[in-house]
C-alpha cells in the first residue's frame, strides 16, 4: 500500500505520519527529515539543500526525486510506504507514478490535511521556538506557503484525476481527534 499525507507546512503531517505508520504498519519516508539529518550531516547534498531550506524554496524536482528514489525500495520492503513531505510539484508526482509503476505500484490514498493560515503560521513559529528549527523564520514560512499554494495544491488535482481517493480531513483540534478523521476518512482499520 503506497499512502501520500499532505498538507501546508505546520499542518501536522509528521505527527499523524507516525500515528498512521503504526496502525496501519507503513514505512514512513519523510522527505523532510531525511533533508534536515543531511544539512545536520554537512554533506555536500545537506550545504546545498540548507541553503535552499532558509531561504523557503522547495528543493528542486531532480534533487528530491533521486533522493525519494534511493529510500523508496528499503521503504518499500514492509507492507507499505507513506510518503510525507513528497511529491510537493506535479514534476515530481509524475516522476513517483512512473516509480511506481516500474515495480507494478500505484499510489493507493492520499490524506490532505487541512488548517487555516493564521493557525499554520503560530504553529510553526511555536515550533520553532520550541524545537530551534532555524528553518521556520516568519519569511520563510511565508514563502513555503506561496510555494505550497502555488505548486503543491496541484498535486491533489494531478491524483484526483488519475482516480486516487484524495481525503481532505481537518487538522484542527487534537492529535486524537485529527487521527480519528483520518481513519474515517481513509476507510483502513489498523492492522
Amino acid at each position: 500500500m503506497i499512502g501520500i499525507i499532505f498538507g501546508p507546512p505546520g499542518s501536522g503531517k509528521g505527527t499523524q505520519a507516525a500515528r498512521i505508520e503504526d496502525a496501519f504498519r507503513l514505512k514512513h519516508l519523510s522527505t523532510g527529515d531525511i533533508l534536515r539529518a543531511e544539512v545536520a550531516r554537512g554533506t555536500p547534498v545537506g550545504k546545498e539543500v540548507g541553503r535552499i531550506m532558509a531561504a523557503g524554496d522547495l528543493v528542486p524536482d531532480e534533487l528530491i526525486v533521486d533522493i525519494v528514489r534511493g529510500r523508496l525500495p528499503e521503504a518499500e520492503a514492509g507492507e507499505g510506504v507513506l510518503l510525507d513531505g513528497f511529491p510537493r510539484t506535479v514534476g515530481q508526482a509524475q516522476a513517483l507514478d512512473n516509480m511506481l509503476s516500474d515495480e507494478g505500484h500505484k499510489v493507493d490514498f492520499v490524506v490532505a490535511l487541512d488548517v487555516p493560515e493564521a493557525e499554520l503560521v503560530d504553529r510553526l513559529l511555536h515550533r520553532a521556538e520550541v524545537e530551534g528549527r532555524e528553518d521556520d523564520t516568519r519569511q520563510a514560512i511565508e514563502e513555503r506557503m506561496h510555494e505550497y499554494h502555488k505548486l503543491t495544491e496541484a498535486v491533489l488535482d494531478h491524483y484526483r484525476r488519475k482516480g486516487v481517493p484524495v481525503q481532505l480531513v481537518s487538522g484542527v483540534g487534537s492529535p486524537d481527534q485529527v487521527f480519528g478523521r483520518i481513519r474515517r476518512a481513509v476507510g483502513i482499520s489498523s492492522a
